[in-house]
Formats: C-alpha cells, sequence, structure tokens
C-alpha cells in the first residue's frame, strides 16, 4: 500500500504529485536560449534511449527536493548545484563548493534546512522535513561531503536519508577553460511504519521498516564556463527496501537525471530531465541577484511525466553579511493535492 507526502509517493499511501514553478521572465540572449533548446532536445532523446530498460519500481525515497534553493528553483539542480545539499542530486556538484571559480583556496560549507509539506490540509496531517548538510572542497584535491535528511508524516511514516560522498574536479586544457568533475556517493536508506492498532486497543499490523545501501554517481561537463551539463544516476544497484516482513522483492529503481544549466553575471537558469522507469519529469528553474547578489529572486515549475501534473515554485534569498545566506521556497500545486497552501521550505547557509 501506498501515499503520496510531499509530491512523492511512499510505501503508505498512492501516486506521486510534481513538484516545480515559473516565476518571472527573464531574458537571455537569443544565441543562448537556442544553445539550451538544441541541448535539451539531444539529452531527451538521450535519456529516452536510456528509459528503454526499465527497472521495478516502488514509491519509496523518490524526494528529490532539498534546500530552499533548488527547492524555489524547481528541482533543476543536477547541473547548476554547488552547495553542500546538492550532494542528495548530483554527488559531482560538491566538486565546484567555491565562491571564485579562478581561486585554488579550499572551501567549506554547511547548511540547515526545514520544511512544512501541504500545510492546511483537512486532517490536519503535519508532514514536516529537515536536512543538514556539510562539505569541504579543495580543487587539487577534491572535495567530500555528508548530507542527513528525515521525512515524517504525522508519525505515522518517516524516511532517513545518510550520505557520504567524493568529488574531483579535472581541467580539460587551458585555452577554453573546459571542465569535469566526477562524484560518487554511497547512502543508507532506512524507513518505518508506525503500528496499526485496532478498536480493541491492540496492535493489528506492524510491518518493519528496512535499511539499505544504495550507491549514487554523477557528472558535471562544461564545454564552457557558464554551461554545465550534468548526467547523475542514482540507485544504481537498486537495493531490496521491502519491509524485512516481506516474502517478496521491492527494488528501489534506478533514476537517472540528465541537466543543463546557462550561467550569467548575474542570473542562473537550469533545465533537468528525469527518467525513473517510464515516467519522464521535466524541471525548470531560473534565479536572478539584485543589489550586488545581497538579494535573489527565483521561480521555476515541473511537468510531471510530461504535462501529467504541474507544480509551480517560487522564493529567493537574502544574504545579510557575505558568508550568510538566508533562503525561503515555496510551491503550490497545481493538480493532485487540494485545498491545502502549500509547501514552504527554509534553508540557512554559511559559508566558511
Amino acid at each position: 500500500m501506498f501515499r503520496s507526502f510531499g509530491g512523492v509517493n511512499h510505501p503508505i499511501m498512492p501516486l506521486s504529485h510534481p513538484n516545480v514553478l515559473t516565476f518571472r521572465s527573464l531574458l537571455l540572449p537569443f544565441d543562448s536560449i537556442f544553445a539550451l533548446v538544441r541541448s535539451l532536445l539531444f539529452l531527451l532523446l538521450a535519456g529516452v534511449s536510456v528509459a528503454q530498460f526499465p527497472v521495478p519500481a516502488y514509491a519509496a525515497f523518490e524526494d528529490g527536493f532539498i534546500g530552499a534553493r533548488a527547492f524555489a528553483m524547481g528541482g533543476a539542480y543536477a547541473a547548476i548545484g554547488n552547495e553542500s545539499d546538492g550532494l542528495l542530486v548530483n554527488p559531482a556538484s560538491i566538486a565546484n563548493l567555491r565562491h571564485n571559480p579562478e581561486s585554488s583556496q579550499s572551501a567549506q560549507q554547511v547548511s540547515a534546512t526545514t520544511a512544512r509539506l501541504h500545510v492546511g490540509l483537512s486532517d490536519d496531517t503535519s508532514i514536516t522535513q529537515n536536512l543538514v548538510s556539510y562539505a569541504y572542497s579543495q580543487p587539487t584535491r577534491g572535495a567530500i561531503g555528508f548530507l542527513w535528511k528525515r521525512l515524517d508524516a504525522a508519525n505515522l511514516y518517516s524516511e532517513d536519508y545518510l550520505l557520504i560522498g567524493l568529488s574531483r574536479s579535472y581541467d580539460l586544457g587551458t585555452e577554453n577553460k573546459r571542465r569535469i568533475s566526477f562524484g560518487s556517493a554511497v547512502k543508507l536508506l532506512s524507513w518505518d511504519t508506525a503500528p496499526t492498532i485496532g478498536a480493541d486497543g491492540l496492535v493489528v499490523e506492524d510491518l518493519r521498516g528496512r535499511s539499505r545501501l544504495a550507491l549514487d554517481i554523477g557528472m558535471i561537463f562544461r564545454p564552457s564556463p557558464n554551461i554545465p551539463i550534468a548526467l547523475s544516476i542514482q540507485n544504481l544497484n537498486t537495493p531490496n527496501i521491502a519491509s524485512r516482513d516481506s516474502f517478496s522483492r521491492e527494488s528501489l529503481a534506478r533514476q537517472v537525471m540528465l541537466g543543463i544549466g546557462i550561467i550569467t553575471s548575474n542570473s542562473t537558469w537550469g533545465m533537468d530531465l528525469v527518467f525513473r522507469e517510464s515516467e519522464v519529469n521535466v524541471k525548470v528553474g531560473i534565479e536572478s541577484q539584485f543589489y550586488e547578489d545581497s538579494l535573489t529572486l527565483r521561480g521555476g515549475f515541473r511537468l510531471e511525466n510530461l504535462a501529467w501534473g504541474t507544480n509551480l515554485t517560487l522564493g529567493g534569498g537574502y544574504r545579510p553579511f557575505r558568508s550568510l545566506r538566508i533562503d525561503y521556497g515555496f510551491l503550490f500545486p497545481i493538480g493532485g493535492i487540494r485545498d491545502t497552501s502549500g509547501s514552504h521550505r527554509f534553508s540557512v547557509v554559511y559559508d566558511f
């Protein structure tokens, strides 16, 4: 039995719901838009060919959302992620954890996120997420990152992610500043449910949860400094996540993400294509900086299964000083869950 929490499926409820947004129109040069569209068409064709080899899927651990920045950009983060919480989307992203791409100095970052999903449900169900991440990057030696994330649905169902990842970047010549980053992560996935209590106060059913290791790998290629292209493969080993009381295997589906971004002096565009079994999800996000990067506005959307459902997202970030940023992200479902005031996410990011 499955149920959807926060736009994703989990082992106690049915069907996933979209997650993503459009906030406002910011223009790029025509050549940049053409290059982006052309690259996305190529990625779509490549991804469809990958999707021809499906893996049995079960609706757990499908929640790919991380910090409020990615949340506000519709989850389009595979190529443009350059922060510690990007480890969950693409482990190669932590190699780009430095404020000045030309600098050879090390960088560290810690972030904390808390979220309330689908606030205002008629049954007053409280669905929360919490996340803490840390990453250290040294350009000549590589990067290491740690991440913990927990989803809790009214104390009835919970999921925990614990990740450790490694990443390293390599220069491909000096003339065009081409660069490629590789990364991998090992994650411990755990889930559990509360026992079902009958009218007589006795336990009717108590499914025992499961803990399993999963492997993620990722790559980010920069044919030019401002156009990252990414590939991320999650759950490479398709671990069995069935209850310990189950006699049948339930494999966590392998997920392939293809992403591309365009980075200018004051804005960032990102698009991801996500392939999971027979589903194809499209994520699009944008952010723009103002007032010497002290204020950031973001927006995005996601098409679930190429228009089966749509979520709109928006948000922003504020830097009270250079090393600290406070982010907020909001998601409103256009279809699926109704009578809710949306999902809200807050993050605090500190660089040192």
